[in-house]
């Protein structure tokens, strides 16, 4: 059992239990001390350098081999007599999040660390105020004013401790600050506020993603069926397992006929999804698009070209469905 001794206006001295598990604290929650905002960040972009630089020097990557056969692949498809290939993809530079070192002669790059800020409210004849954050509502991080703050279990070496967030002293340690965020950090993040006699507490979840190294859209005559257009939709290098889906028209979902997964022992996974749809449904010139995305992240990325084919007729597939985004 944990015993702190807390002032915050009241009795220095006076000692009481800190220490309570994070389902026991669900189940009562009181209104005096309470949390005004948790800026937790949804989604958290690991650029790619940063992860290569996650491994020692001398590992190999092992996506490498797989990207090399991938390009191949693409390569003899776009030369078959049937293909009809579009603008096939772009490399993706998101918004970064590391700040290149100013030494001159080193080329590493430091990743900035993750800051998640939990902003309260206590009454002034409150006392004995404990902060504490949960990872999947498991204790990470304890702070009581007067105290250093702790980490603890599988993040007691991951965070900065000494972050200031204020210079008031039951608001100076609040922030959970995380030196190198890293593939496994991905969950749901709790900050929980108590005083001896009130607390409160919100949760809110945080995925990080390695953006792909490449999203590719292509389109082509299916070999057993000359009516049907074989729409293919690859993306390379990527964590978490994404969610592809086949976009025509704008609006309406192509239903995917096949799907194959890759994923290597770092979890980068490469993916693809087939989609077949009857060309004389098409109303010439068509769009086609692939959108992809994480879940629980805010993480969208689009692909799209224009078919031009022959009109017929047109009708609504019943492999087709109406789709937003």
């Amino acid at each position: 059992m944990q015993i702190g001794w807390i002032g915050n206006g009241c009795e220095m001295g006076s000692a009481v239990s800190i220490t309570r598990s994070a389902s026991s604290e669900v189940d009562k929650v009181y209104t005096s001390v309470h949390i005004t905002n948790l800026d937790v960040p949804r989604t958290y972009i690991l650029e790619r350098e940063e992860f290569l630089n996650a491994f020692s020097v001398g590992h190999r990557h092992p996506l490498v081999h797989i990207e090399s056969e991938s390009d191949d692949d693409d390569s003899s498809s776009s030369s078959s007599s049937t293909a009809t290939p579009t603008i096939a993809y772009t490399n993706y530079t998101a918004t970064s999040n590391i700040s290149s070192n100013s030494n001159e002669g080193k080329s590493f790059h430091e990743i900035k660390p993750l800051i998640m800020d939990c902003q309260y409210e206590i009454k002034a004849n409150e006392c004995g105020f404990v902060l504490k954050w949960y990872f999947n509502r498991k204790l990470i991080y304890q702070w009581i004013p007067a105290r250093n703050p702790v980490g603890m279990n599988q993040f007691k070496s991951e965070l900065r401790t000494n972050y200031s967030m204020s210079d008031l002293a039951n608001y100076k340690y609040r922030a959970l600050v995380i030196q190198n965020p890293k593939l496994n950090h991905s969950g749901e993040y709790m900050c929980s506020v108590q005083t001896y006699e009130s607390f409160d507490r919100k949760a809110a979840r945080f995925q990080i993603v390695v953006p792909e190294k490449r999203l590719l859209l292509h389109y082509e005559n299916d070999a057993e069926k000359e009516n049907m257009l074989l729409i293919k939709c690859s993306v390379f290098m990527i964590y978490p397992e994404p969610n592809l889906v086949l976009v025509v028209s704008g609006d309406l979902l192509l239903v995917s006929s096949r799907t194959v997964v890759v994923s290597d022992r770092h979890r980068m996974y490469n993916k693809t999804i087939y989609g077949l749809i009857d060309k004389h449904l098409l109303i010439s010139p068509t769009s086609i698009g692939c959108v992809l995305t994480v879940s629980g992240s805010s993480y969208v990325r689009k692909r799209e070209t224009i078919y031009y084919g022959k009109l017929i007729r047109t009708a609504i597939s019943p492999h087709l469905q109406h789709y937003t985004y």
